[in-house]
């Protein structure tokens, strides 16, 4: 059922599937929206209430047009301000890419609305970059972002999926995503997401059970998932082979079972 709650000056898209004691929180990551979550949303609300929200910038949710509206620290502010308005504490976590950033970020400040967490595709360091590429910043003002996006060359794991669910299906993904985005909200969080501070030094104050996920091939973010998975005490880190940064879509059979491996196994 989709909804819309609005949380200070946001109005936050969400959508929620099943019913039961326990609530899985699924967070998507940079220029993408809860329908990374699609194939999955009703399996796995089973037997659990299954929740994912579009962040402001993205999606449904809320565009403010100004880059100031954007970091990831807001971010966790409206999750957390989210998830105490639409559901009740302990809650398991996921977060992808930069949504694990930002789930980081949530577990830091209240540890106590969640049960555990899965950290997909993400990282508490560095990634290395600090702005776009030379050229893209005005492409993305004066174009867009789907724009930009077409100048990319493509990616293996972009292949992948048009393999699997189609040419039609891809483009439309993008357009849904990309032309959704605010364009502000790239800017800002661009920096953040590829260059932000670290959080290695903090990672022994999370205390709750975690996997760690990240797709074999996903070069950028292999590094950075193992040293989660060695700062995080309760953490066991689960490598997907072949995968690359969307294991849910590129490996849907072996991403799916991983979760429920942890979900089951979690106290």
């Amino acid at each position: 059922m989709d909804e819309s709650t609005r949380i200070g000056a946001v109005d936050v898209a969400w959508e929620e599937h099943g019913e039961g004691p326990d609530t899985l929180v699924l967070v998507h990551g940079f220029t993408g929206a809860r329908v990374d979550f699609e194939d999955h949303l009703e399996g796995l609300a089973q037997p659990r209430r299954v929740i994912a929200a579009d962040h402001r910038g993205h999606g449904d949710s809320t565009n403010f047009g100004t880059p100031d509206a954007y970091s990831l620290d807001i971010l966790a502010e409206d999750l957390l301000a989210f998830l105490g308005t639409v559901t009740e504490a302990p809650v398991d976590l996921l977060g992808h890419s930069m949504g694990g950033m930002v789930a980081l970020r949530c577990a830091l400040r209240k540890p106590e609305m969640f049960r555990s967490l899965i950290l997909m595709d993400t990282a508490a360091e560095s990634l290395g970059g600090t702005g776009l590429p030379s050229g893209l910043d005005r492409l993305v003002r004066t174009e867009g972002l789907l724009a930009m996006n077409r100048k990319m060359p493509p990616l293996p794991e972009s292949q992948r999926m048009r393999e699997l669910n189609g040419d039609a299906w891809f483009e439309a993904n993008q357009e849904f995503r990309l032309t959704r985005m605010d364009p502000h909200a790239f800017l800002a969080l661009f920096p953040e997401v590829f260059g932000g501070p670290s959080l290695l030094d903090r990672l022994a104050e999370i205390g709750l059970p975690t996997t760690v996920l990240v797709g074999a091939e996903d070069t950028a973010f292999a590094a950075p998932s193992e040293n989660l998975a060695d700062g995080i005490e309760a953490a066991r880190l689960v490598r997907i082979e072949g995968a690359w940064h969307s294991p849910q879509r590129t490996h849907p059979e072996i991403w799916r079972t991983a979760v429920e491996t942890h979900l089951r196994e979690r106290p």
